[in-house]
């Protein structure tokens, strides 16, 4: 395996959150990608999406924070996920709050670092878009690099994770098409926090919010490094 290529898989774990994902241990070896890597991609809206504005405030006071894997992630009664069932969760509500939740949640259970018993369901049934076959065979290929080299059986996860979804910011929002910039962070060199913003698009369909896969199945096309969270909306009781 060649380098660059090492480096975009030991990245993909790195993007692979919220749809972001910064995993201890691996983040070192990391960083130096990540800090080459371009601005995060721009979705075009579709005709019917409007720039996200005040319409799409999203009241965060009443969501409940609960671990995941050593990740906390958020839960609304009025917005989801309403099923939860041992990794897997689903229904979304279709407003600003539900697409987020969504986001958040789906993009997290695409992660290689749980194993193919919840990233390859979750793939195959939350997501879509003509590169889901693409992330899925990417995230596969990064799961099996890493549980090799841990020494982790087959099927199992390959560990907890060290992350915070820390913020977000609108792109768009219409009641069938959602697009938020996701910030999560981690643990970085000698004590540096590192934050990295991943563009996540979403659609209604089938009565639910599904992620639309990044182009190429590659997160890293869609994420890029952030200093500065000016213009970002804080997510509280983070962790």
């Amino acid at each position: 395996m060649s380098p660059s290529l090492r480096e975009r898989r030991r990245l993909l774990i790195f993007l692979g959150v919220t749809a972001v994902l910064i995993v201890a241990g691996v983040l070192l070896a990391v960083l130096p990608a990540a800090q080459q890597s371009s601005p995060a991609g721009k979705p075009t809206p579709s005709a019917h999406a409007e720039p996200a504005d005040d319409r799409t405030r999203v009241d965060l006071g009443g969501w409940r924070w609960a671990d995941f894997h050593g990740v906390r992630l958020p839960y609304s009664a009025s917005d989801g996920p309403h099923t939860v069932a041992g990794d897997r969760a689903y229904g979304f509500a279709r407003s600003p709050a539900g697409a987020l939740l969504a986001a958040l949640h789906l993009g997290m259970r695409a992660s290689p670092r749980w194993g193919p018993g919840v990233f390859e369901p979750a793939i195959a049934e939350q997501f879509t878009g003509a590169d889901r076959p693409a992330l899925l065979q990417a995230v596969r290929a990064t799961y099996d690099s890493v549980r090799a080299v841990a020494g982790v059986a087959e099927g199992a996860p390959i560990g907890r994770a060290y992350v915070v979804e820390e913020a977000f910011r609108w792109q768009a929002y219409a009641p069938g098409l959602a697009i938020v910039d996701a910030v999560a962070a981690g643990p970085g060199r000698d004590g540096v926090t590192v934050r990295v913003s991943t563009r996540m698009q979403l659609v209604w369909r089938d009565g639910d919010w599904r992620m639309v896969a990044p182009p190429g199945g590659d997160w890293t096309r869609s994420s890029a490094p952030v200093t500065d969270l000016t213009g970002y909306t804080l997510f509280p009781d983070r962790g």
